[in-house]
C-alpha cells in the first residue's frame, strides 16, 4: 500500500514538473518571439526615420515630422514594457502617415527613396509573420495555463495570461484604390 500511495506521489510530482517546464519553455517562445517583432519594429523605425530625412530636405512641414518621429524613437528604452514600445511604434506610424511623398515627384524617382521603400515593405512582411509567430505561442501558453490540469497550479506559481498583439483599426479598413490612382 505504501508503495502505490509513493509512486502516486511521485507520479504528481514528475506530472508537476514536466507541466512547470512546458509552461517555462512556451512563456520564454512568446517573450522570445515578441523580441523579434520589436527587432523588426526598431528597424523599421530606423526606415521610417530615413525616409523622413530625405523627404525633409523637401519641405518644412516634413522637417516637423522628423523631429516628432526622432522624438518618438528616443523615447524608447530597452526595458520598457512591451505594451508600451507598441503603443510608441503606432503613434510613428500615425507620424509617419503624414509624410506627402506625393508632392515630390523626383523624390519618388530617387534610388535612396525607392531603396527605403523596399526595406519597409520587407520589413513589414517580417512583421506580420513575427505576429503570426507571437500570437500562435500566446495562444498556445494561454491555452495551457487555463485548462485542466494545469490551470490548477498555474495560477500559484504565477503564470498569467498573455496579450495577442492586434492590428490597429485603421490598418483593418479598406483602401480606396481609385483616389491613390487618381492622386
Amino acid at each position: 500500500m505504501e508503495f502505490i500511495i509513493i509512486g502516486a506521489v511521485v507520479l504528481v510530482g514528475l506530472y508537476l514538473i514536466i507541466s512547470y517546464n512546458r509552461l517555462i519553455s512556451v512563456r520564454n517562445r512568446v517573450r522570445e518571439s515578441f523580441q523579434s517583432i520589436d527587432v523588426y519594429l526598431q528597424q523599421r523605425f530606423d526606415a521610417l526615420t530615413q525616409i523622413a530625412e530625405t523627404v525633409a530636405a523637401y519641405s518644412d512641414h516634413e522637417r516637423g515630422t522628423l523631429k516628432d518621429i526622432t522624438q518618438l524613437r528616443q523615447s524608447i528604452y530597452p526595458d520598457m514594457p512591451e505594451d508600451q514600445k507598441i503603443q510608441i511604434y503606432n503613434e510613428l506610424e500615425r507620424t509617419a502617415a503624414t509624410i506627402n511623398v506625393e508632392r515630390y515627384p523626383e523624390l519618388k524617382a530617387n534610388e535612396n527613396y525607392i531603396q527605403l521603400q523596399r526595406t519597409i515593405n520587407d520589413l513589414e512582411e517580417k512583421i506580420s509573420a513575427s505576429r503570426r509567430t507571437f500570437n500562435a505561442n500566446v495562444t498556445k501558453f494561454n491555452t495551457m495555463i487555463e485548462t485542466i490540469p494545469t490551470n490548477l497550479f498555474a495560477g500559484m506559481m504565477g503564470f498569467q495570461r498573455k496579450t495577442m498583439l492586434e492590428i490597429d483599426d485603421a490598418k483593418k479598413q479598406d483602401v480606396d484604390l481609385r483616389g491613390i490612382l487618381r492622386g
